[in-house]
């Protein structure tokens, strides 16, 4: 039985399978693992606008299986990053926001399919502390995050940041919950006060021991909502070290980690180690379902120790009967009802129909976008990117389904003085998205595919005219660069309106945080969007090719 302090009931209490082989008493663990599951979005190629109620059945359909096919011998975690990235998920997290009601259809889905434990991502702090506080305390499991702590008192903010499970043989598995770190380099202050983020290897150094030496604990599984700043195999640096991902050094830094389920990246892998630990991350969108396994023996002593361990990921297979859960209909309905209702008009259609074309050469969606942010934020000059490569651009009518298509993230706007050397360096920073290919086509840079695609972090630029040639090297491919007809001066001052994640330099804009902040907004650009279209009976948006990108070597 599990010690009633750590928090789990008896009813609660997990009795894993014991076989008995060779005359050795094993005793196998099942882990199973969901991690950004993003409110169960449509994967973006097929529709952006969607939740994808029918990914959500057949996952909890899958996981139904597995616990029949292992009965009490399973435990499941979701690793965070489920109450943001689909209509579904943002709708009811703004009203809980503005309602301060804590019900919410991720909460009820983890209910309904039975989930053991949570661990916050970095996008269940996007709607605020208060939304935070609402939604943990309905759930139907433990929120479970070590390095997440309150500031004064340097507690862990959900309380106790693990649990452990004991079965009828006497296996004690523990559960310890970390969260990337890097929250406060992409938050807004106001989401996050009074709380810490610690790094989550300084965290688990303290935790592992102790679940370990104090609580006994025969096998520790980490649940953390982070990637690897390393490659698996190699141990070769994949990014520039920043704090935001930390799976690499939690497997060869901190001893006694026997699983680490990870997430944040959006990455499958499967069927690996690091040192002694293995590893598993399930992808995105609920795509996935990872497993892991755990063999354990029990010694003359009656001391349990890991004999074996394997990971690997089960694809989500999505069935035309699916059914869709009667306890999500109502929802469905408020939703689709709110989604549909048209907003306004263009004049002509901002259709996107090649987002890489549309990083080359100027699209009237774009320009639109950049409009909106200009005119809400007072300025002449603007930023933004096409936060998808799937992103569809506007019909010549538009609804919140088709603003939730193209802009998915719940950002603010904030306004940044720069100079004209800073608004120089964010350019060529830009630039770096892209490479001459071997045929000398201009082409994405890998750096920008891989681990995970980002094409947020290519900005386009109203308010000012400038050409980018790709044939030169990083860093000297501004070529052309002027305001108000004549070039930019590298001490002028301008104030730029972009979101608040850009403004906080995240993707290597670090140049942005040595400019002043002169302006920041609460409302959602989304919400600045719809707005706007429902001001003007139609937009028309004549199209100002302010900016170009060159240098293609084909011959």
């Amino acid at each position: 039985m599990a010690n009633p302090k750590e928090g789990i009931s008896i009813a609660h209490l997990k009795r894993m399978k014991v076989l008995h082989m060779s005359g050795c008493i094993t005793s196998t663990i099942t882990i199973l693992s969901t991690s950004d599951i993003h409110g169960f979005r449509c994967p973006p190629d097929q529709s952006p606008s969607l939740s994808d109620w029918k990914r959500l059945s057949a996952l909890t359909d899958l996981i139904s299986v597995k616990k029949r096919q292992h009965g009490s011998a399973l435990l499941w975690i979701d690793n965070g990053d489920l109450y943001q990235g689909s209509p579904l998920s943002d709708y009811f997290m703004k009203r809980i926001r503005h309602q301060k009601t804590a019900s919410h259809p991720m909460t009820e889905w983890l209910a309904a399919a039975g989930c053991d434990a949570f661990v916050p991502g970095n996008h269940e702090f996007n709607y605020g502390k208060e939304a935070i506080r609402l939604v943990s305390s309905d759930a139907p499991c433990p929120w479970l995050c070590a390095n997440i702590v309150d500031s004064d008192t340097l507690e862990p903010y959900f309380g106790t940041p693990y649990r452990i499970w004991t079965n009828e043989a006497g296996v004690r598995a523990a559960v310890l919950g970390l969260t990337t770190a890097y929250i406060p380099h992409w938050e807004l202050p106001a989401h996050i006060e009074g709380l810490a983020f610690l790094p989550a290897v300084e965290a688990a150094r303290k935790w592992v021991p102790y679940l370990r030496s104090q609580q006994s604990a025969d096998v520790v599984i980490v649940s953390y909502h982070g990637g690897f700043e390393n490659d698996p195999a190699t141990g070769e640096p994949t990014e520039a070290w920043t704090g935001e991902n930390e799976g690499y050094r939690l497997c060869t830094e901190v001893k006694g980690i026997d699983v680490l389920l990870t997430g944040h990246q959006h990455r499958r892998i499967e069927h690996h180690f690091i040192g002694s630990t293995a590893i598993v991350q399930p992808g995105v969108y609920g795509s996935h379902l990872g497993e892991a396994r755990l063999t354990l023996a029990r010694s003359g002593d009656g001391r349990w120790s890991l004999q074996e361990a394997a990971t690997q990921l089960i694809p989500v297979t999505v069935s035309g009967t699916s059914e869709q859960p009667e306890w999500l209909a109502p929802s469905l309905v408020e939703l689709n009802r709110w989604m549909d209702k048209p907003l306004g008009r263009m004049a002509s259609d901002l259709l996107i129909r090649n987002a890489h074309e549309v990083r080359l050469r100027k699209h009237p969606f774009i320009q639109w976008l950049n409009a909106v942010q200009m005119k809400a934020a007072g300025t002449s000059v603007a930023l933004t990117a096409l936060m998808d490569n799937h992103a569809p651009g506007f019909g010549t009518v538009v609804t919140m389904r088709d603003i939730a298509a193209n802009y998915p993230y719940p950002n603010t706007l904030t306004v940044r003085r720069l100079s004209g050397y800073q608004v120089k360096l964010a350019l060529e920073h830009s630039a770096r998205y892209f490479e001459l290919d071997e045929k000398g086509a201009i082409a994405v840079h890998s750096s920008f595919l891989y681990p995970k695609p980002q094409p947020f972090h290519y900005d386009m630029w109203d308010g000012i005219h400038y050409t980018l040639d790709i044939s030169r090297p990083p860093g000297e491919r501004v070529s052309r660069l002027l305001y108000d007809g004549a070039p930019l001066a590298m001490d002028q001052e301008l104030e730029v309106a972009m979101n608040h994640y850009r403004a906080s330099g995240s993707g290597g804009y670090n140049m942005m945080l040595e400019a002043p902040i002169v302006r920041q907004y609460t409302t959602e650009i989304s919400d600045l969007m719809a707005e706007a279209l429902s001001a003007r009976a139609e937009w028309h948006v004549d199209l100002i090719s302010n900016w170009n990108v060159i240098g293609e070597r084909i011959n």
